[in-house]
């Protein structure tokens, strides 16, 4: 199993549908203190703050499309990713060489193998419950936005036609890079942040300062749960959800920087990387990439 394969195997979102996460809360008491799922969502849609001199790019996932336009101007970028699907949905975005196409993608994702060097992962927005918004400097060529999480017992995403060709064209934009509150860093194999991540309205800077790629998963936990708990859940989703997804960065290279907007309620978190290791090929939680995090 290549390693790009098995990480979108192992990625957050393994077999657990949007749909269980809301049941799994509506079943809740009503005095519960767990975070629900209605509020990830108005947390995520009330941390949209547009970011000056950005394009803004809605971006609407589906059961299993991609509404999106098939061309953005280069530049500073801002993705507001929505999913209105009844499973969970992320968009992997790769940038690939010219003449390369989906088509090529899914010819390689069939056929398995290492990584074609034609291709390599920038970052996108990763799973939420509710809206995920991400900001990268995209340069000008032909990327690839494709969803590999699995669906409950079936094929990843992109094999069901998830995958879309995007393409970005020169552009005079030179916005500079949005000014971040907080920077967390990912390296091998940890996170760590710049300062106390309190409630409220955040943009976080995401920077890879590892060896090999890294990509984060934020969930709120249900009292009394754990990262591993979480991490437990997304590989093997048996009863309730221990946590709802609040979003994250898919992939990006050593040395890349993006940036996430957020409006994050008070509660525990967990922040974990699923990135499949470039020696052993284990998720880097394995390795320790996986954290606790609590905002008070």
């Amino acid at each position: 199993m290549s390693p790009f394969v098995r990480v979108v195997v192992t990625a957050f979102g393994v077999s657990i549908s949007a749909a269980s996460l809301l049941e799994a809360q509506s079943a809740r008491p009503a005095a519960s203190t767990a975070p629900r799922a209605s509020a990830a969502r108005t947390a995520a849609a009330a941390a949209f703050t547009p970011i000056a001199g950005a394009n803004v790019v809605q971006v609407t996932a589906n059961d299993y499309a991609f509404e999106m336009p098939a061309s953005i101007p280069a530049g500073l970028t801002t993705m507001r990713f929505v999913n209105k699907g009844k499973e969970l949905h992320h968009l992997y975005l790769v940038k690939v060489e010219k003449g390369k196409t989906p088509d090529d993608v899914m010819q390689w994702f069939k056929s398995g193998g290492p990584p074609p060097k034609w291709m390599y992962p920038v970052g996108g927005p990763n799973a939420s419950a509710g809206e995920t918004v991400f900001t990268s400097n995209l340069e000008a060529g032909e990327y690839v936005a494709l969803c590999v999480i699995p669906s409950p017992g079936g094929p990843p995403h992109i094999m069901k036609g998830m995958i879309k060709a995007l393409t970005v064209t020169p552009s005079g934009n030179k916005t500079a890079a949005p000014s971040a509150d907080i920077t967390l860093t990912l390296s091998d194999y940890d996170f760590s942040f710049s300062r106390t991540l309190t409630p409220g309205k955040h943009v976080i800077a995401v920077r890879n300062t590892g060896t090999q790629p890294h990509e984060f998963i934020m969930a709120k936990l249900m009292p009394g749960k754990t990262p591993m708990q979480m991490a437990q859940f997304a590989e093997n989703p048996n009863g309730a959800p221990p946590g709802i997804p609040f979003g994250g960065v898919t992939d990006i290279l050593p040395g890349a920087m993006v940036y996430l907007s957020v409006d994050i309620p008070a509660g525990e978190y967990a922040f974990i990387c699923f990135t499949p290791d470039a020696k052993d090929a284990k998720p880097h939680l394995a390795h320790g990439m996986i954290k606790q995090v609590s905002v008070k």
